[in-house]
């Protein structure tokens, strides 16, 4: 048992690790590739990664099984995705006017929206309510994002449209939480997944050939198709599978909190190989934001056993 949670501590740093420098690989394909074009080709890679699983899953009965309760996790997964697309086309486009240190803060606001989406179809979620560490961790993660606000507005209108897109990402991922539990309980996370993957990166190709500028592929190097490789296995397809696996021995509420360090190690990362640096105000922003987290996973303990967790598929688990 201590080896089990010894070794799911390890897949939740792993994958903190995974999440925490998908926004580098990101501002590293800036220079030379369109948002459209890297979501296409990064999440069409993670999609083929699940596609042996989802086939063997089928030919092993699960398909059939699935048809004997009158569900199908094809029709399922539809709304899961769709909300899955707006949030992956946002964070695709976010580098193009962010730098990456921002970008690991503001999406600890995930986790608020996915507890807040969860207001809305889970009743016992409405909880929360009750408990000061909610309203606290509310107020201080979106006290700082206001305070990246601030700061961003003097670097213009693309730092505060960089900014707007964070938000909406964040806003997606937390509904994206809340549909994948609606509609997606009682499928297995790599199932789930799996469909989910497949239905977004069609989504993303054809978003890819209507706006990106597909030809500039053929001008790349082996260096940077090995880590578009490198990083939809990364995040899209290992990142989330290790996730998963310390969910499932250690609880959401343990996971969510493993994984506020997230932002830390983009900042780390950002600032050793981009030469990042974040300013005061920013890093208050920043700071405010986690300890914001904090407070809503400590508000999400407090309810164990009470209330059901938030979602084990893909809560808070931005950075893909």
């Amino acid at each position: 048992m201590a080896g089990g949670k010894v070794g799911a501590v390890a897949c939740l740093v792993a994958a903190t690790f995974g999440f925490g420098i998908i926004p580098i690989f990101l501002k590293h394909f800036a220079e030379s590739l369109d948002p459209w074009t890297v979501n296409g080709v990064r999440y069409s890679i993670g999609a083929l990664f699940w596609l042996p699983f989802l086939l063997f899953l089928d030919r092993k009965g699960g398909g059939a099984a699935a048809a004997a309760t009158g569900r199908s996790v094809w029709r399922d997964a539809m709304v899961p995705s769709i909300v899955n697309v707006v949030g992956q086309a946002a964070f695709g486009v976010s580098p193009y006017f962010i730098p990456a240190s921002t970008m690991g803060f503001v999406l600890r606001l995930s986790f608020l929206f996915t507890i807040v989406f969860g207001f809305a179809v889970i009743v016992e979620e409405r909880l929360l309510a009750h408990k000061r560490a909610f309203w606290f961790g509310t107020a201080f993660s979106l006290g700082g994002v206001v305070a990246m606000f601030v700061e961003e507005a003097q670097g213009g209108v693309a730092s505060i449209a960089g900014l707007v897109i964070l938000v909406v990402t964040s806003i997606a991922w937390g509904a994206y939480s809340v549909t994948v539990r609606h509609w997606l309980a009682g499928y297995s996370a790599r199932q789930s997944f799996s469909v989910i993957s497949l239905y977004t990166s069609v989504a993303l190709v054809l978003l890819m050939l209507l706006f990106g500028r597909v030809g500039d592929l053929a001008g790349i190097d082996r260096w940077l198709w090995g880590n578009l490789m490198l990083s939809a296995l990364i995040g899209i397809a290992f990142g989330h599978v290790l996730y998963f696996r310390g969910i499932h021995e250690l609880g959401p509420v343990v996971a969510s909190g493993i994984t506020l360090i997230t932002p830390f190690v983009t900042y780390l990362a950002a600032a050793f190989l981009l030469g990042e640096r974040l300013s005061s105000i920013e890093w208050l922003g920043g700071a405010l934001v986690v300890v914001g987290g904090g407070l809503l996973v400590l508000a999400r303990a407090q309810l164990e056993g009470v209330a059901p967790p938030p979602c084990l598929e893909v809560d808070d688990c931005p950075g893909d």
